[in-house]
């Protein structure tokens, strides 16, 4: 709780390491080079040691510090999962992580809950066989889909049957950046701060645009879908940005009824905000209030532990029933927690 208010996170982080991998996975994986393939950047800081909790507990009683009631749960080494083009592989990589954080979140279900792995980029049954085991047995509150896949767009219509059974089974889709190099395949970039600043933002924008345009949300009208980690600044000028683009090109999205921001603006779409952005309190001019989420990204590098709460909570900018709808009520209709 802050001042009064209960606190969802709607996007925080296990560590599922690579012992985690190495320990769980069938043997024949276990000897691996690397788990996940990285970018051969350095994503240390430094020298500086950064917040590694070592299990469950440390997440809870951080939570504690920071005032969160209850935590969703995203993976750090999974999110890197569409490096891995092994089909086998993938699909094994999946379901230990989704067994391993099962076991994780044992410690308090009440506030710690998962969000499930499928390798929806190498098999697209496979994900749905993973989807509905993580949330019938698993207790998982919705699934995570990489940004991005190097062969594909987070809407091909390869990946159509896929979403189809989220929207009949109302099961939560989020699509997470991975802050890697995917946006870099000329190899231009020189350390990990440029990678870095062009990633997270710049992959939602191109999810965002092949969910929009693809017709997606047209035609599954019970698809709910999120776009996490990127702060939410964006979300006015590409909904504009593509409602332009949209006037002049209608005929390169068939499916569309109506103009990209509609869609966006649709009630089916949630953003995640950063708590110190500046931008925050003009979003809602343009994007429902009802469909912003709280992230910390905890316990990220990159996040703002142990003060994420507080500086949104304390801001004088936004209205108390925002803060209350981001806090609470939105992440609660995403991922249908009440």
């Amino acid at each position: 709780m802050k001042n009064g208010m209960m606190i969802i996170d709607a996007d925080g982080h296990a560590v599922d390491n690579e012992a985690v991998y190495r320990e769980r996975l069938p043997e024949r994986y276990r000897k691996r080079n690397f788990i996940t393939p990285m970018d051969g950047f350095d994503r240390g800081q430094n020298g500086k040691i950064t917040k590694q909790p070592r299990d469950a507990a440390q997440n809870l009683a951080d939570n504690d510090r920071e005032g969160i009631d209850l935590q969703i749960i995203y993976p750090t080494g999974g999110l890197f999962l569409s490096r891995i083009r092994e089909p086998d592989y993938a699909i094994a990589f999946c379901q230990t992580y989704n067994d391993w954080l099962y076991d994780w979140c044992s410690v308090d279900r009440k506030r710690l809950k998962g969000v499930a792995l499928v390798p929806l980029h190498v098999d697209v049954r496979a994900a749905i066989d993973e989807m509905e085991r993580a949330m019938s047995k698993l207790g998982a509150v919705g699934v995570m889909v990489n940004t991005y896949d190097r062969s594909r767009n987070v809407a091909h219509g390869d990946f159509w049957p896929f979403y189809e059974e989220c929207a009949k089974q109302g099961v939560a889709v989020a699509f997470h950046a991975s802050g890697s190099d995917t946006l870099d395949p000329l190899g231009h970039f020189e350390n990990f701060l440029q990678i870095h600043t062009c990633s997270h933002a710049p992959e939602q924008l191109l999810a965002c645009t092949a969910v929009i345009y693809s017709g997606l949300l047209e035609k599954y009208r019970d698809l709910r879908v999120a776009f996490l980690e990127a702060g939410i600044g964006w979300v006015p000028f590409w909904m504009e940005h593509m409602d332009e683009e949209y006037e002049f090109r209608k005929f390169d999205a068939p499916l569309l009824k109506m103009k990209p921001s509609e869609y966006m603006a649709c009630g089916r779409v949630w953003v995640s905000c950063e708590p110190e952005e500046k931008t925050l309190r003009y979003v809602p001019d343009f994007f429902p209030e009802d469909n912003i989420l709280f992230a910390s990204d905890y316990p990220h590098w990159d996040g703002e532990f142990p003060y994420a709460v507080a500086h949104l909570a304390n801001r004088n900018d936004i209205s108390s029933e925002l803060k209350t709808k981001i806090f609470r009520d939105n992440p609660n209709r995403f991922y249908n927690l009440s």
